[in-house]
């Protein structure tokens, strides 16, 4: 409805907008950069970002099995395995 849009509803834009800004000040500070995406619920990007993060559950067998949650459990790669591929990655790409 557009509330964000209204001089009324400033303090509604804002806490809309702050998520964004603490994505985006994240992202200026960490190294290796993640990736940042932004989606809507359902959109397209969303139905990638699942594949991505969870590929054994996305949008089409989300709710298989007798499934009822939302949540996506996902496994965090340590940070010595990331500067490893990102090493074999710059040895294999330079020059």
């Amino acid at each position: 409805m557009k509330y964000q849009d209204l001089p009324e509803y400033e303090n509604f834009r804002q806490l809309l907008a702050a998520p964004v800004d603490d994505a985006a000040d994240t992202l200026a500070v960490r190294f290796p950069a993640p990736r940042y995406i932004d989606t809507e619920q359902g959109g397209s990007q969303a139905r990638f970002l699942l594949s991505k993060v969870n590929p054994s559950q996305t949008h089409n067998n989300m709710y298989a099995y007798g499934a009822v949650s939302k949540y996506i459990h996902t496994t965090q790669q340590n940070l010595g395995n990331t500067f490893k591929h990102v090493k074999n990655w710059a040895i294999f790409r330079t020059p």
